[in-house]
């Protein structure tokens, strides 16, 4: 019996290993016009035998960012550079990301292929799931 509950918990775990949810990456570049990074995750591969790998580099991931809304001709006190100053608020605040190179960011991977992402329901086309080249960089950690 020993043997057999080995072979489920080995199996349970690799099917485990194969199904990417959240991982911790380094920046390698990132595009600020297209917003996007290429990454190194700094999980391992880990295979079935016990032996590990890194990844390769997962390219043009995209940046989550975010999009504010304040209410139209609220203001604001702000002091940059030792300056203060009052703002009014005309338009909505959208707060795009910056990267570093050797930044430690958090990368989401989608549950289905996002090859065909549009503003409409889609089908992804692709059988993947969960897989390192559906990431998204949902922000920074370090």
């Amino acid at each position: 019996m020993a043997k057999d509950t080995k072979f489920l918990d080995a199996f349970a775990r690799q099917i485990k290993l194969s199904i990417h949810t959240i991982a911790p990456a380094k920046v390698v570049r990132f595009s600020e016009t297209k917003q996007t990074a290429d990454i190194q995750l700094l999980f391992m591969t880990v295979y079935a035998d016990g032996t590990k790998e890194p990844y390769g580099m997962i390219e043009d991931v995209p940046v989550l960012y975010q999009r504010f809304k304040l209410n139209q001709g609220q203001s604001f006190t702000a002091t940059i550079n030792g300056v203060t100053q009052t703002v009014q608020v005309e338009q909505d605040l959208v707060y795009t990301p910056f990267l570093r190179a050797g930044d430690i960011v958090v990368v989401g991977f989608a549950e289905r292929a996002l090859d065909n992402l549009t503003n409409r329901p889609f089908d992804p086309e692709f059988h993947r799931t969960h897989s390192v080249q559906d990431a998204i960089i949902l922000g920074v950690l370090q």
